[in-house]
């Protein structure tokens, strides 16, 4: 049965999906179709703990200063291990009259084999590039092509009667695969259009924060705030300016010029920055209770300024005004606030909305 999508402010009640439709809860055991055995799957905030050591452990023994590279595989290993477990959830839906949505038991299989994937993508960031650390991100890379099958079944299933936000959700979870094939570019000090090896990098993580994360957050945003059209422009903005701003930085690459790339990094830096407005927006809400409210402009206020960042960044062939913002400041600045302020705490914002995170009500 597929969901309508809002045409009438007037049919609101009975046609907008609330946010609790994306099912935030710990799953323990579930099943991949009806008549399966059930599944067990790690509960999503023991994944995330597990993950951070390993985080923790990485960044103790590769990275030595806050300039050097290995700052990029640092948050490339926060997404893959801190952030995915508790973002995957999110993507789960339900759907009237039946316990899963077309493309959750694929899902649901992906959360199961999400932690073997993500230790394996640990064991390739540790290692020098080579071959040997390309056939450890393997299993990353076949788990993000799993997300992406089902971000496109869904899409197909669907069709333009799936609502925006699903479409905003789908797009990530194809969009991680693109994360997931430069990610096995770099571990295999494999060059696309001679790019420099630190480009590489950052294109696979630009990918699992702009490309899934934000492409999700910005269609959780439209779909709390259904009734501005705003909002769902914001969420279209987002979609095309992921692979905008890489057809851009290609087109640098081939020497046609950084016109485009200007142009695609400040556009989706004004999107993003737009994301995080609205995030302060849904903050300033009383119906949520205080700790939702604080995650969220929290999430808000750092995609802020991260965007900002990225803006300045953008204008550097044209700007001189920034000299200081280069490659390490953006990989310490802006992976910093990406990762901790806007991923972890819009994830576990959107998580607690999912649970129904609302503010306790006067006893009468």
């Amino acid at each position: 049965m597929h969901r309508k999508n809002i045409a009438d402010p007037g049919s609101a009640q009975s046609t907008q999906r609330p946010v609790s439709d994306f099912v935030g809860g710990d799953v323990r055991l579930c099943c991949l179709a009806p008549g399966t055995p059930p599944v067990h799957v790690m509960s999503p905030p023991i994944s995330a703990w597990l993950g951070g050591v390993v985080c923790a452990v990485y960044v103790g023994g590769r990275v030595p200063h806050w300039q050097h590279e290995s700052w990029a595989y640092a948050w490339l290993l926060f997404a893959a291990l801190v952030l995915m477990p508790l973002a995957l959830p999110l993507f789960e839906e339900k759907s009237e009259g039946s316990p899963a949505a077309p493309g959750s038991g694929p899902l649901l299989l992906a959360r199961r084999l999400h932690f073997p994937a993500a230790l394996a993508l640990a064991v390739a960031c540790w290692l020098p590039p080579s071959p040997l650390a390309a056939a450890a991100a393997l299993p990353w890379v076949a788990w993000t092509g799993l997300l992406a099958v089902i971000g496109a079944s869904r899409l197909k299933n669907d069709g333009l009667r799936r609502p925006l936000d699903g479409m905003c959700a789908d797009a990530a979870l194809i969009f991680s695969a693109v994360g997931g094939a430069w990610t096995l570019a770099d571990r295999l000090a494999y060059l696309p259009l001679r790019f420099e090896p630190a480009i590489v990098a950052l294109i696979a993580v630009h990918f699992h924060y702009a490309g899934v994360l934000l492409s999700l957050f910005a269609g959780l945003v439209q779909r709390e705030l259904w009734f501005w059209r705003f909002a769902a422009r914001v969420a279209v903005g987002v979609v095309l300016g992921v692979p905008a701003v890489a057809a851009g930085i290609t087109a640098t690459q081939l020497h046609w010029g950084t016109s485009l790339e200007t142009a695609a990094g400040v556009g989706l830096a004004l999107v993003g920055m737009a994301v995080g407005i609205l995030h302060v927006r849904i903050a300033l809400e009383a119906k949520r209770d205080g700790v939702t409210r604080a995650l969220l402009a929290m999430a808000g206020a750092s995609l802020f300024f991260g965007m900002l960042l990225a803006a300045l960044y953008a204008l550097r062939a044209t700007a001189t005004f920034t000299p200081w913002l280069g490659l390490p400041q953006m990989r310490m600045l802006h992976g910093t606030v990406n990762a901790f302020g806007f991923g972890l705490g819009g994830t576990l914002a959107w998580r607690r909305m999912a649970k129904g995170g609302a503010a306790p009500q006067p006893s009468t």
